[in-house]
């Protein structure tokens, strides 16, 4: 009696796991491409916090997924990292154990690097021209490059240009950054820019700024408004500098098989979504950036803004890094050129 108790308990487990196994598998969409008369319920994952703008526009992408599938496709969307760093979450989309990750281009460049290239300094001069290099040629190439990596690109989030923030002192031109120990994300290229103003770049992992900025482990670092706003950096900060020096934009992408795997009406539902929830992303991230940036004043932030003349010199103090950086294998030289001839300017037109 004990023995057949055990064997039906015994049977249960394994039924039970077995369930999880084909749920799970549904959940993540591995089946997504034969159930279009069933609801397809996909999985999205980024580590920005929920109140983030790119956070934000993958939300509205997810809902415009439902609306426009009439309930049928159904997207969940995990932000703050709750399923991983921006690297885990995209090495889990490649292999299809959630569908969709977003993150941001400089994490992305293992895979192509064309990203390089977005991340030289002055390279896009106003948003503007970012929206005109990523809708354009430039975009197109990128798009076309990640799919031999296994992913679909469904839009660009727009991150923000990256201000200069500290707590020691005033910056009003590089020099005033002589020593100073900065905070770097691991791009060698930001780590690159700040070698050329004069100061000591530090790669830190973004979770243990705000207590290396308390401690004095590092005097300041370089984000944006919003994102250094809405984690509360403004409380160990003092002072900002307006120089735009490089552009971040993050990457939504979607597991190549499993959106192949989709009906054609699917797929084009999807792409449609990507199309409207970035026209609306833009908007938002540039409304939030400058609220953002009232709210750093409000809070007694000083906010310093180079005049055109003195903007000059941040410019031309990177032109180094470009001497650098652009060379095959790297910010390869052709790809650099598209992006200008697109813009409709050169290499001089930045650093004159």
């Amino acid at each position: 009696m004990k023995n057949s108790k055990s064997l039906i308990i015994a049977s249960l487990v394994v039924l039970t796991f077995f369930c999880m196994i084909v749920g799970g598998n549904y959940a993540m969409g591995k089946s997504s491409g034969s159930l279009d008369n069933d609801v397809i319920t996909f999985r999205a994952a980024q580590s920005k916090a929920g109140n983030h703008p790119v956070s934000q526009g993958i939300d509205k992408f997810a809902e415009l997924v439902e609306e426009k599938s009439e309930g049928k496709m159904v997207i969940e969307t995990y932000h703050d990292g709750l399923i991983g760093d921006d690297r885990e979450v995209i090495e889990s989309a490649q292999r299809g154990s959630i569908d969709f990750a977003s993150s941001s281009t400089p994490n992305m460049t293992s895979f192509t690097n064309y990203f390089t290239a977005w991340d030289l300094p002055y390279i896009f001069e106003n948003k503007d021209e970012v929206y005109k290099a990523l809708d354009g040629e430039p975009g197109d190439i990128i798009r076309k490059e990640m799919l031999d990596s296994g992913f679909v690109i469904i839009f660009f989030p727009d991150y923000g240009f990256r201000q200069i923030v500290n707590n020691i002192k005033p910056i009003e031109k590089p020099s005033d950054l002589m020593g100073m120990k900065i905070r770097t994300t691991n791009s060698k290229i930001e780590q690159a820019d700040f070698n050329a103003y004069g100061a000591n770049p530090t790669p830190m992992a973004w979770s243990e700024v705000f207590t290396g900025l308390q401690q004095g482990t590092v005097d300041g670092e370089g984000n944006s408004y919003s994102l250094l706003w809405d984690t509360k950096h403004q409380e160990v900060l003092k002072y900002a500098t307006e120089v735009n020096y490089n552009y971040s934009s993050d990457v939504l992408v979607m597991n190549k098989e499993t959106f192949e795997a989709l009906s054609e009406e699917n797929r084009k539902i999807i792409m449609d979504a990507g199309v409207e929830a970035m026209q609306w992303q833009r908007a938002r991230a540039n409304e939030r950036e400058e609220e953002a940036k009232q709210q750093f004043i409000d809070y007694g932030i000083e906010v310093f803004e180079p005049t055109p003349e003195e903007m000059k010199e941040w410019k031309k103090s990177t032109v180094v890094v470009w001497d650098k950086f652009v060379k095959e294998g790297l910010a390869e030289p052709e790809y650099v050129d598209v992006i200008l001839e697109t813009l409709g300017k050169t290499k001089e037109d930045i650093f004159k």
